[in-house]
């Protein structure tokens, strides 16, 4: 064969020489302090070898095949941030890649408190704002609200702990012109981690009797959506200092898993005066590696907060063509303990193939379940609610549906279950074999066309052939 022809025969037979690609899921890796994540590098290269370079102790555990190779960070601490390096090799070509493993810690709920500990009507006092084990100090705000006005006090003093977390205190002194009827005074504590936006909510009124209640809301995660996710808890009385009767402060280090499911336990519910307050969130991109069913746990308490001694419970809802949920139109029935679990099929989605995820909710009477957060806009979705359970279809899976999934359970015994998904190139499904089957198709002509030049020659040969 001639040089050129075998060129073209040793491009088709080794179509992984030009269209290697070295990939790492996800792309913008966030995890909790303390919690886990896994990255996956990838080689679309049916003999080439994936790595992680630079392992150090801090790094996690090493899980390695043939094409790809999966980082495991456990328990992740500060020093878990920052850049990790994969490197690949394909028939004598050098690939390699990098990503940031960002870690952030946000506790529960933020602490707001008045000196002196009731806000009376018509009286100067002080508040007092504090959150307990923050990371990192970068992309942290801080902010007062005298009902929907913005205070200009943006200050806070923020003291490191021995885990390299932060302790953050704000006060905002309050005028006796300030402390009107029905005035409510608000703490929000905002963290922006690359494309995740967090926050969280404390509030304080005061009412014509001089009584003042504090409200804390609860976990309100977002990105770069236009939901928003709602709270509510239990108001206090004026028998003492909000401190006195509000829950015990969260653990400084945060437990919840960005790869597990979350969920919360069912509380009895209480007949407690209670106000919601509303957290606005941003849309989403990225995250980590994929799980095909994920549960929750029954010890986690991710957007939902029990108050002890009150039995409220701070409860998650969407506020955005969600409908009303059964605690809003009236009281609830009784019904048994509740499960949300959320799968995707297939568990890994396919470039341009169809797919579907799935959330679903167990209990013993109806249940209503939402959409809390998707990689994109939930419109871009075939969204389809049957009962209990709700489905996300897509004809066609793109990198852009690869991320953090999470339904929320609507209701007073708010459950959420969250899923990591993965979307990968189908490169090595029909491209080799199309690409094999077009070689052999082309040996056959260059053989075919061989044999008949030989016949040819014996035949004119033979019969003396012009």
């Amino acid at each position: 064969l001639s040089p050129s022809l075998n060129l073209a025969v040793s491009s088709l037979l080794h179509p992984g020489r030009a269209a290697a690609r070295l990939a790492v899921t996800p792309r913008e890796p966030v995890v909790p302090y303390g919690g886990s994540v896994q990255l996956n590098c990838s080689l679309s290269c049916s003999g080439g070898t994936v790595q992680w370079k630079g392992l150090d102790t801090n790094l996690g555990s090493v899980t390695s095949f043939p094409t790809h190779s999966v980082l495991h960070v456990n328990s992740a601490t500060v020093a878990t941030a920052g850049t990790k390096i994969c490197q690949g090799t394909c028939q004598g070509r050098h690939y390699q890649r990098t990503v940031d493993l960002k870690v952030y810690a946000l506790p529960d709920r933020l602490w707001l408190e008045a000196e002196p500990s009731t806000l009376a009507w018509g009286q100067p006092g002080i508040l007092r704002c504090s959150a307990q084990g923050l990371y990192p100090l970068t992309g942290l705000a801080l902010t007062w609200y005298r009902g929907d006005r913005a205070l200009d006090n943006t200050d806070f003093d923020a003291t490191e702990t021995d885990e390299q977390l932060f302790d953050v205190v704000s006060t905002l002194p309050v005028t006796r012109e300030e402390v009107g009827e029905d005035v409510e005074f608000r703490c929000e504590v905002t963290l922006s981690v690359g494309q995740d936006i967090f926050t969280r909510v404390a509030s304080m009124a005061v009412s014509a009797q001089g009584e003042s209640t504090e409200q804390s809301v609860a976990a309100a995660t977002s990105t770069r959506s236009s939901r928003t996710a709602a709270a509510t808890t239990g108001s206090l009385g004026t028998a003492g200092p909000a401190t006195t009767t509000a829950p015990p402060p969260a653990p400084r280090v945060p437990t919840r898993d960005p790869t597990t499911a979350l969920s919360s336990t069912c509380h009895p519910d209480a007949d407690t005066t209670s106000k919601s307050a509303a957290a606005t969130e941003p849309s989403s991109t990225e995250r980590s590696a994929p799980r095909d069913l994920i549960t929750g746990s029954p010890t986690a308490q991710p957007a939902t907060t029990a108050l002890p001694g009150s039995g409220s419970t701070a409860t998650a809802a969407g506020s955005i063509n969600w409908g009303s949920s059964p605690a809003e139109k009236g009281p609830e029935a009784s019904v048994g303990p509740c499960s949300l679990q959320i799968w995707a099929l297939p568990p890994n989605g396919t470039r341009g193939r169809a797919l579907r995820i799935e959330c679903h909710a167990r209990c013993g009477g109806n249940a209503t379940v939402r959409w809390l957060r998707t990689p994109v806009a939930l419109s871009q979705y075939r969204e389809e609610a049957a009962g209990s359970s709700s489905t996300l279809r897509l004809d066609r899976a793109e990198p852009q549906h690869q991320g953090h999934y999470q339904c929320v359970l609507l209701g007073r015994r708010s459950q959420e279950a969250t899923l990591q998904l993965m979307v990968v190139d189908d490169s090595l499904g029909a491209g080799p074999a199309i690409a094999t089957g077009t070689t052999f198709s082309l040996l056959g002509l260059i053989v075919a066309g061989a044999v008949s030049r030989r016949l040819w020659k014996h035949f004119r040969s033979q019969y003396e052939l012009p």
